[in-house]
């Protein structure tokens, strides 16, 4: 017989369970729909961050180009008379059919004047003749590099390619890079000047955002549509002189845009958003080089001289994205507002108790196991009470093996061991510590992870118990160190390029002031070279220059350091010299190894060597004049060699 004490009973026990159920439930769903976006944010921000890598890698490979240029060696022959712009034509041809990225490649005079210019066309460069060449006197990237100091640059913004001040058809977003000509007396000779193909960087660019239904854009500093717009947006303002913006049509976005929001949901859709000026594109190469860079002039749309790269999620899309199981969920929820109905009456608050702690410790556990990420549980002391599969999966040890060991026995090196202490005294005092850390592997192999370190106090005991949560970013450091090796590494010997050089160059006449020692700096200019690459092609020459750099590497001391400065220059800093006799000793050594008989496939190549040889600090106490001083050493040689080869040419006859 039902009692209303039972029904009384029934509703003190049903009502509680079912609100905290509910109330449980529906946090979970908000925390899973938090998380499930937490984690499609994170693939769009990564997925930026890559696109973002390879704008700046792009641009990277075009500065070098530019550079490369500017001192060509053809150029230099232009200028002192011993070869024709025809083949500073071919050069460029040549250059340009190789990268594929540049629609045109120009040499200015210095009145402004086109004087080479070759278009990439449709896939197969050409010269343009001479009497379509055009004087850009006028143009910014001529007048900003024309009177730059040596190794600068100019860079201009994002914008459409005109030809005779019309904009060329069909439309050829470009980027223009300039650096001034000089000759090696310091001379100035005019301006080179890249157009790069900005389309097809910028497709590739976004490539990696067309992630989960995304749609990538790219929009100027007005927020005109660049690349993602509807038919007819993409450059309206200088196509059709009425801008389109994406404030027309997502004002909310562009709002948050502007206040500098990277990653934001408005009522368009989810958004990632990445604000570029055209300076970041260049942060990496200048952090570790000694390189002078101009952007941009009044004269130019400043809104060019910055872009907004991301993507949207639709909000449907989205929706699907983060909300995979909600059928499930509803079911689950009824089933389970079922069971708590049949017991309520039979085991009230103890029934709820029991709920409540079993939910807790499930879900505490299926969180520690579901995670990715390295977790780990020590006692006060850093002794290892439990880790979980992404601690096994990261460092190659069981449970088993870890399981009752100190936090230190990862450490790679015994102060990150003996450092421990502090950081458990930090996470202590603060609540967490977060930081890097060197570990091993079970391996034996080294990496480093980003930790944090949280103390957890039993507010029923006082014990404190660390909770440590690592991330393996051993990949993040190692494209650090791959960016900073190729930014100061010669492509193609893999020497030490001339800005290294140059940064080695100082550090060791620092370190010879302040030993009392001198070093002998050597310039060397190969003799012959040309004919060989003239005659046998690029990639000939090429293994020729790997063969001599390799020569040369295995001539001189380990800590001595072998240079490539550009086409077949090369350069030595031998350190700790005893006086000019042994500077000339060691480039006599360089010069026996360069003449020995190059052997490539079936053929025999000779070349030779003019060496200038600089003694700091005898000759010079500063590294600019110690250079100067090895180069002109180098072409005194040259001159005298040359000069002896006409003699005994006119003897025979």
């Amino acid at each position: 017989m039902i009692r209303f004490g039972h029904v009384k009973s029934f509703l003190v026990c049903f009502a509680p369970l079912s609100a905290v159920f509910l109330a449980v439930v529906g946090l979970l769903s908000w925390e899973g729909s938090a998380v499930r976006e937490k984690v499609i944010s994170d693939d769009q921000r990564y997925a930026l961050e890559k696109s973002i890598s390879v704008l700046r890698e792009r641009i990277d490979i075009v500065v070098s180009d530019l550079l490369i240029l500017s001192e060509s060696q053809q150029i230099d022959a232009v200028i002192a008379g011993t070869a024709s712009l025809d083949q500073v034509a071919d050069e460029f041809a040549v250059f340009s059919l190789r990268r594929g990225i540049y629609d045109q490649i120009r040499l200015l005079d210095n009145d402004g004047m086109e004087i080479v210019r070759v278009n990439y066309g449709s896939g197969i460069p050409f010269s343009v003749p001479r009497r379509e060449l055009q004087n850009k006197s006028e143009r910014p990237y001529f007048q900003l590099a024309r009177n730059a100091p040596r190794g600068t640059i100019y860079i201009s913004g994002v914008d459409l390619n005109e030809e005779f001040g019309q904009i060329e058809k069909p439309i050829k977003p470009v980027i223009r890079l300039s650096a001034p000509v000089f000759d090696r007396f310091g001379e100035r000779h005019g301006v080179v000047v890249l157009n790069l193909r900005a389309a097809s960087t910028l497709e590739e660019v976004v490539k990696s955002l067309k992630l989960d239904g995304a749609e990538p854009f790219v929009l100027d500093g007005d927020g005109g549509w660049m690349l993602g717009g509807k038919p007819g947006e993409n450059w309206s303002e200088e196509l059709t002189g009425m801008p389109a913006v994406i404030g027309d049509r997502y004002p909310k976005a562009w709002e948050s845009m502007q206040l500098g929001l990277q990653s934001f949901r408005v009522d368009s859709g989810f958004y990632s958003v990445q604000r570029l000026d055209v300076s970041d594109l260049l942060l990496a190469r200048n952090s570790n080089r000694s390189l002078s860079v101009i952007f941009g002039s009044d004269q130019e749309k400043s809104s060019r001289l910055n872009l907004y790269v991301g993507a949207r999620l639709p909000n449907d899309v989205l929706e699907q994205l983060l909300s995979p199981e909600r059928d499930t969920l509803t079911i689950v929820s009824t089933a389970f507002i079922f069971l708590i109905a049949i017991g309520s009456a039979a085991y009230a608050w103890t029934r709820q108790n029991q709920i409540v702690a079993s939910f807790d410790a499930r879900l505490s556990e299926q969180v520690l196991r579901a995670s990715k990420n390295s977790v780990v549980v020590a006692d006060d002391t850093g002794t290892i009470l439990k880790v979980n599969p992404g601690f096994t999966a990261m460092t190659g040890y069981l449970p088993n093996e870890a399981i009752g060991k100190p936090l230190s026995f990862l450490r790679a090196q015994r102060e990150n061991a003996e450092a421990l202490d502090e950081i458990l005294m930090a996470a202590r005092a603060n609540g967490t510590w977060e930081g890097e850390v060197r570990n091993r592997r079970k391996s034996g192999d080294f990496f480093y992870s980003n930790v944090v370190v949280s103390a957890i106090t039993d507010p029923t005991t006082s014990d404190v118990n660390f909770v440590e949560m690592g991330f393996d970013i051993s990949r993040h450091m190692e494209n650090a160190q791959e960016l900073w090796r190729q930014a100061n590494h010669d492509a193609l010997t893999g020497l030490p390029n001339r800005l290294l050089f140059e940064d080695r160059l100082e550090v060791a006449c620092g370190h010879a002031e302040n030993e009392g020692h001198s070093i002998g700096l050597l310039y060397i200019d190969l003799d012959g070279f040309k004919p060989v690459n003239d005659r046998y092609g690029h990639e000939i020459g090429d293994q020729v220059l790997r063969k001599v750099g390799e020569r040369i590497k295995n001539t001189v001391r380990q800590g001595d350091t072998v240079a490539r400065l550009g086409g077949d220059e090369f350069a030595v800093i031998a350190d700790a010299v005893n006086g000019r006799d042994e500077a000339e000793w060691v480039a006599q050594k360089i010069a026996a190894s360069i003449q020995r008989p190059i052997e490539i496939d079936a053929l025999s190549i000779t070349v030779g060597a003019s060496i200038g040889i600089a003694v700091y600090p005898g000759d010079c106490n500063e590294t600019i004049a110690l250079i100067g001083f090895a180069d002109e050493k180098m072409y005194q040689q040259k001159r005298v060699r040359k000069a002896k080869g006409s003699d005994a040419a006119r003897a025979l006859h």
